[in-house]
């Protein structure tokens, strides 16, 4: 008796884990295009360009396409501890939208948090919330966006689960996940079902979404709004404004049938690639990883699979350019063959952007032993303050990556970038390399050299030449010193580690590392 009742627990435990659902989730009610943004499920035409199962080291798989058995297929997350969902390059403003829907199946999760992501810099970026969990069942659960507390929803690129503060890993099966409002009253819609530039919908358009980005290719002619139509037959266009210039906004003033209700929809053009290529490069003794102007060493990948970024090889001019878009962080690797910069003084490169103000650049060293290897790795970085529109060409000292804890630059395996703004950053890239002799636009012109570094609090910093404009900027990012003098006081500002961007008068920028003690 006592091992037939083992045996029958023990049945009962593996169907426990590998209990299905056998039903489709509850069917949506019908709604207005501009009331709803589909990520998944089939009641509502979804966005275009997203990843159910980005790489974020989760522990369990993905089927986005498990039939329960009706015909109706939903989302299966299998082993699952956390995963997410991505559509960095069609961000979704569901700003206007009130709710986030979920349908969720389980027989043995017992928590799960969700919070879409948010990239535009208006509030959190994420808050996760519980969902309701009915074991065994369907559970339809809408989250409101006030639950979300501070989250403006703006720029959402992706959705996580998170299922670790219960059973853990777990089983759990979804379907029918969009935002979504109620619909205006009847003659209160001032939504617009199409909005065309130069002849095509606007990337991104979502009847809802009220403002736009739209980028120019650099050069390029500003565009026209060719194309406006009312979602209400009662509802009419009053006012079209194009803009005359880049950056520059266009708009399009809807007024809804009862005479009252508006809306604006304003689209920002900006350029989104420069129109020129990067400044040629002139220096000598040069150990180049990406340049036209040299012989460079060998790199495994420009994107590693573990990136926050979209990556494409490009040229500008017909001259082949690194180009990166929703850009939080980007890993170059040369683990192959690893970079021995131990006889180089500068590290050098040319970034383009409209919109990153910080970019970050870490250099990691394997060790002479690979990753995780028993002599450790070791990686320091540092901060880079862009100038947007224009094409900065950063020179920074080796010395300085050291001084952040960088054991060695004879094994350089990784190379870093990460973008502030984080996941929503543009930047082209050219001329990476490390040099031991002047780099810049004239070689008998040396780059700015800052001493003494470290500084005692209350004392003066000198350059060895003429300077165009130094500025000085706390670890956070934030400026808080300008001067185009070649000595200047640190009086009033707090010891610790600072980022000094200098450019000399020839334009070439120099970043150091400042110690105040």
């Amino acid at each position: 008796m006592k091992h037939f009742v083992l045996f029958f627990s023990l049945v009962l435990s593996c169907i426990g884990l590998n209990a299905q659902p056998k039903t489709s989730a509850p069917t949506p009610p019908t709604r207005n295009a501009a009331d709803v943004i589909s990520i998944y499920g089939g009641a509502y035409a979804g966005i275009a360009g997203v990843n159910y199962n980005p790489n974020w080291g989760q522990s369990g798989g993905v089927n986005p396409a498990f039939d329960p058995g009706a015909g109706d297929v939903v989302m299966a997350y299998t082993n699952f501890n956390y995963q997410g969902t991505g559509f960095e390059g069609n961000a979704q403003n569901a700003s206007e939208m009130e709710f986030i829907h979920i349908d969720v199946w389980t027989s043995n999760a017992t928590v799960l948090k969700f919070t879409p992501i948010d990239n535009s810099g208006n509030g959190p970026a994420e808050v996760l919330v519980d969902v309701t969990l009915k074991a065994g069942a369907w559970s339809s659960v809408d989250l409101p966006k006030s639950a979300f507390t501070g989250m403006s929803w703006k720029s959402v690129i992706q959705l996580k689960f998170d299922g670790q503060a219960g059973v853990s890993p777990s089983d759990i099966y979804l379907d029918n996940i969009y935002f979504w409002k109620k619909p205006a009253a009847t003659g209160e819609d001032a939504t617009l079902k199409e909005l065309k530039v130069d002849g095509n919908t606007i990337p991104g358009f979502a009847p809802s979404a009220l403002k736009y980005a739209y980028g120019v290719p650099g050069g390029g002619a500003v565009p026209q709004i060719t194309l406006a139509t009312t979602n209400d037959d009662k509802a009419t266009i009053t006012k079209i404004t194009q803009a005359t210039a880049i950056p520059g906004d266009a708009t399009v003033q809807v007024t809804a049938g009862n005479g009252t209700t508006t809306a604006t929809y304003v689209i920002s053009y900006f350029y989104s690639s420069p129109e020129n290529p990067a400044p040629t490069p002139t220096a000598t003794s040069v150990l180049s990883m990406y340049s036209d102007a040299y012989t460079n060493v060998d790199v495994d990948t420009w994107r590693t699979d573990w990136s926050q970024s979209t990556f494409e090889a490009t040229t500008i001019k017909g001259n082949a350019t690194l180009k990166y878009t929703n850009l939080g962080f980007n890993g170059i690797e040369t683990i192959k063959k690893p970079v021995d910069a131990s006889a180089m003084t500068t590290m050098h490169m040319d970034v383009w952007t409209p919109n990153i103000t910080v970019f970050n650049v870490k250099l990691v060293s394997f060790m002479g032993d690979g990753f995780g290897g028993a002599n450790g790795d070791s990686e320091a970085n540092i901060n880079a303050n862009l100038v947007s529109n224009q094409w900065n060409s950063i020179s920074i000292p080796l010395k300085d990556f050291t001084d952040a804890g960088l054991k060695s630059l004879k094994d350089l395996s990784q190379l870093i970038f990460t973008s502030t703004p984080f996941g929503s950053g543009i930047a082209f890239v050219d001329n990476i390399y490390f040099s031991g002799a002047t780099t810049g636009i004239n070689e008998d012109q040396s780059n700015l050299d800052m001493y003494p570094n470290p500084v005692h609090n209350g004392g003066t910093i000198h350059f060895n030449g003429a300077v165009k404009s130094v500025e000085i900027f706390a670890m956070t990012g934030h400026k808080v010193y300008e001067s185009q003098e070649q000595a200047i006081s640190v009086s009033g500002l707090p010891t610790g580690l600072y980022t000094i961007k200098s450019i000399d008068q020839s334009g070439i920028i120099s970043i150091h590392k400042l110690i105040i003690r």
